[in-house]
């Protein structure tokens, strides 16, 4: 019995210990290259962005990097995962759509984006930066 508790405690510490370290002490990633080929084209589709690195607690064989967007002169952010691959992404997008603040999620390619905290009120701009992202070409 006693080894039982020692081994239940000895999990717990090393199953806690991984999700402490990729939610809170893991450095931020940097941007992935994709990140910025997108920046560069939401700003020629006409809405001006700036890209930023996002610290998340996925693991590395499921999601590269997160990166959020600053539409210039708008309040809301988007949110970009860039997966590992097409079945992780689409595994990123079933969950971004159980999740009620996270709003029109979109797929193209390992690319996931969300609009988090949109309402209603921001059928425009959803709009435009949903067209946006769908003519995005990752890899190109």
């Amino acid at each position: 019995m006693r080894y039982t508790v020692l081994v239940a405690i000895a999990l717990l510490l090393a199953f806690g210990g991984e999700w402490i370290y990729r939610s809170f002490l893991r450095p931020i990633d940097p941007l992935a290259p994709e990140a910025v080929a997108l920046a560069e084209h939401f700003n020629r589709s006409g809405i001006q962005v700036r890209p930023y690195p996002v610290r998340h607690g996925f693991r590395h064989s499921e999601v590269l990097s997160v990166a959020g967007y600053e539409i210039v002169g708008y309040p809301l952010p988007i949110v970009v995962e860039f997966c590992t691959t097409e079945a992780s992404a689409i595994e990123k997008l079933r969950m971004v759509k159980a999740s009620p603040n996270l709003t029109q999620p979109t797929k193209n390619g390992r690319l996931v984006m969300n609009l988090p905290m949109w309402g209603e009120d921001t059928g425009p701009m959803a709009t435009k930066v949903e067209n946006a992202f769908g003519s995005f070409i990752p890899g190109a």
